[in-house]
């Protein structure tokens, strides 16, 4: 048995069951107290034996308590005295073994120096002790019949007391002992006589018998929670009565004895008497001892059914909280039989309690239960400590199958088992939970690892918490090195990751103003550099973000290489609009020195038109090669350089004023040639006959976008004489306004011309669709 289970032995005998905390206390405290006790008398008689010793020494009577007549104490018995004291006083000490060597070797000195003395009065011999100093003879030095036979006791007393062998039987010789000194010392107040034998034993110095009364108080007091001297210190009724009633009862008994004898030698009243008044004094004294213990036991029982109410109110408090929980809890005996269970056991096995009770838990149940719980529940008897089992499954009266976990808990009592109480919790949907969590992180692993993407999840703190297959090409890294241990600002480019740690932050605290994707340069284990496509978003409920990684690095390539042709394609085309453009001017040079040659008019004017419908083109050209993407050409620049130069062709007067309407147009080169050769005929005509004989006046043009998708309004208009009334300029014969016509029809327009005022044409032409270049 372990000292944890021998101290609960001890307190469980000298401790009431309803024992509390104070209770426990103050038993201890009084344990202490009767150890001081033993340690205090220990030094007494050491000092008692000291001055006896120093009395024989100095030769000082009263050291020796040799006073009114009183015998001294004798000059050996002094040292024995020494010797025991010693001995007690390192028995109250901490256990070591020098110190147990030294109280053995001196209690057999004790019981072999007592037993030689007792024989040399028996046998009459002087076997063994000399004269120990001058004035002290062996006859004066030895110890007294009583005395020897006292050190005896004691030396078997403390001998026992050092193994702690049969503590019992050592309380049982000190009362012996002590009743023994106490029978020398009452001879001095009752009185003897040296007539008799027996008077002739019991002599014993008063101090002798004084120190030996010491001494067996303090051999009793040194084991004060064993035996019978724990039946006194117990914190309990009986314990109670002995404290108050033993010490009471020996000191008056013994008092009154004294106080009866002294009157009967002063002749007070006869020796008939005496016997009488000492018979009615004690009757007296008991009698008031009942009484006062009467009441004393009473109040006992007062405090002890209030601790009982007490103890009912936290009984039943605490039988509300076990039969409250939800908890199942079930308790067994030290034999394993059911003897509880409260209402949440009932509603986790659906089994009412008094179909429960009584059950062997390891063999009246159904053996698949019993199968798995007994390991558990043998495992905790056993070791006597808590064992927890974990989603046990138990089937169920209806079939189905629930699954349970808790904590089997050991009771234990004299360091064996005494029982179990057992906490369940149904586990049942956490169980199905965690299956169906499993399912679930199954199935998201497999679309987590099939993406066809590098994918990885970030937490806060940059650490990559989880990355699949793919990660470990683009990385270059295995997941055991990835995951949970490498950040991701680990392989970005040192140029690109300022800008990614400002998206990471930004994307837990304003997510809405951070780019979902973008494109950042990945520096893999081997130092190899890819383009990378990042997409990343946050997981809802967390800080942490999931990422997929494309590598772009192929495509960017692609793409460049696709630029750089396509800067070549558009300085191809560029050369060959300001090529076009140059010929077309070479034309219009050649068309302009023609011009210079021919003196008829007639062919004049033909080669001029000629010559202002090739400048209309080659603008386009020139338009065209100045833009960015060779496409299309802003329609209100192209118009204004285009009547600017006609106006310089022409040599107009300077009474003739132009206004511009164009709002932001843009033409490509199939809509805006053929609309600038119509501008180009219109104006032409307006400059050459709207204005004669130097008239003034306005030539207006417009050009905006119609409520119809695709469509534009056209309008060249002049305030001057007005179209001839006698001409259908649909089906003239002029090539001016043939071209119109036939330009007109190719833009899928139509054309309207208002005499009103002048001369007004209202074209409607729909933009001509081009397939841009990439």
């Amino acid at each position: 048995m372990n000292r944890e289970a021998r101290e609960i032995k001890n307190i469980s005998e000298h401790i009431p069951v309803e024992y509390d905390k104070k209770q426990h206390k103050t038993y201890r405290n009084r344990i202490a107290r009767y150890k001081k006790v033993s340690k205090t008398l220990a030094i007494i008689v050491v000092l008692g034996g000291v001055a006896s010793v120093l009395g024989w020494v100095l030769n000082i009577p009263f050291l020796r308590g040799e006073f009114s007549n009183f015998p001294g104490t004798k000059f050996y018995t002094a040292i024995l005295f020494i010797m025991a004291g010693v001995s007690l006083y390192l028995l109250n000490c901490e256990e070591d073994p020098k110190k147990l060597a030294i109280t053995r070797v001196l209690s057999t000195i004790i019981i072999i120096w007592s037993a030689l003395t007792f024989l040399e009065y028996v046998s009459g011999l002087n076997i063994i002790f000399p004269n120990l100093y001058p004035s002290i003879t062996s006859t004066v030095a030895k110890s007294r019949i009583l005395s020897s036979i006292n050190f005896v006791i004691i030396g078997m007393a403390l001998l026992m007391s050092s193994y702690k062998y049969k503590i019992r039987l050592i309380q049982i010789i000190a009362c012996i002992y002590g009743f023994i000194a106490l029978l020398g010392l009452s001879a001095y107040f009752y009185g003897r006589s040296d007539n008799y034998v027996l008077d002739l034993i019991v002599q014993m110095a008063m101090l002798s018998s004084l120190i030996h009364i010491c001494f067996s108080v303090g051999i009793l007091c040194l084991f004060p929670d064993k035996e019978y001297t724990g039946r006194v210190t117990a914190q309990n009724n009986g314990g109670y009565m002995a404290r108050r009633l033993l010490p009471i009862n020996l000191g008056a008994v013994f008092f009154i004895g004294i106080l009866i004898t002294i009157g009967n030698q002063y002749s007070f009243y006869s020796d008939e008497f005496s016997l009488v008044l000492t018979i009615v004094t004690t009757m007296a004294f008991l009698t008031g001892i009942i009484i006062w213990n009467a009441k004393m036991l009473n109040k006992l029982d007062s405090e002890r059914q209030e601790s009982k109410e007490e103890l009912f109110k936290i009984q039943k408090f605490y039988e509300e909280i076990v039969e409250g929980i939800n908890e199942g809890i079930w308790v067994t005996d030290k034999n394993d039989r059911l003897y509880f269970t409260n209402r949440g056991m009932e509603k986790i096995s659906r089994v009412k309690t008094r179909d429960m009770k009584g059950m062997n838990i390891l063999k009246d149940i159904p053996p698949d239960i019993s199968d798995v719980l007994e390991k558990y529940y043998t495992k905790a008897k056993d070791t006597l400590t808590p064992v927890q089992y974990d989603s046990i499954p138990v089937p169920l009266i209806n079939g189905k199958c629930s699954y349970h976990s808790g904590w089997i808990i050991p009771q234990i009592y004299n360091g064996s088992f005494n029982g179990a109480i057992c906490t369940v919790i149904d586990h049942t949907k956490r169980e199905k939970a965690e299956k169906a969590l499993k399912k679930s992180e199954a199935y998201y692993r497999t679309i987590f690892e099939s993406t066809g993407t590098a994918t990885i999840i970030i937490g806060e703190d940059r650490v990559i918490q989880m990355a699949n297959k793919m990660s470990e090409e683009f990385i270059g890294y295995d997941l055991d090195e990835i995951e949970n241990k490498m950040e991701w600002t680990r392989f970005v480019h040192p140029d690109d990751l300022e800008r990614l740690k400002k998206y990471h932050e930004m994307r837990r605290t304003s997510e809405n103003q951070v780019p979902s994707e973008y494109e950042f340069r990945l520096i893999d284990k081997k130092q190899n550099e890819r383009q990378i496509m990042l997409y990343a978003s946050l997981i809802p409920g967390t800080n942490s973000s999931v990422v997929s990684l494309l590598d772009i690095t192929q495509r960017k390539k692609s793409e460049l290489a696709i630029k750089n042709s396509l800067k070549e394609k558009e300085l191809l085309l560029q050369e060959i609009h300001h090529r076009v453009k140059n010929n077309m001017q070479i034309i219009s040079s050649l068309l302009n020195l023609q011009h210079s040659f021919v003196e008829d008019e007639e062919i004049k004017t033909i080669l001029k038109d000629s010559q202002s419908r090739v400048k209309s083109m080659a603008l386009v050209h020139e338009k065209l090669y100045q833009t960015d993407d060779l496409a299309e050409i802003n329609a209100a620049e192209y118009i204004r350089s285009l009547t600017t130069s006609m106006f310089n062709n022409y040599s107009v007067q300077p009474g003739v004023e132009l206004i511009l309407d164009v709002g932001e147009v843009f033409f490509d080169i199939d809509t805006a040639v053929p609309m600038g050769l119509v501008i180009n005929e219109l104006v032409s005509n307006s400059l050459k006959y709207a204005f004669p004989d130097d008239k003034t006046g306005k030539i207006y043009i417009s050009l905006q976008k119609s409520s119809e998708e695709g469509k534009y309004i056209l309008k060249v208009e002049d305030d001057g004489v007005g179209f001839p009334e006698d001409i259908d300029f649909l089906n003239s014969h002029s090539l001016g306004l043939q071209l119109v016509k036939t330009l007109v029809d190719q833009l899928d327009g139509t054309v309207e011309l208002d005499c009103s005022n002048g001369a007004s044409f209202k074209i409607n032409i729909k933009q001509n669709h081009y397939t841009k270049r990439i």
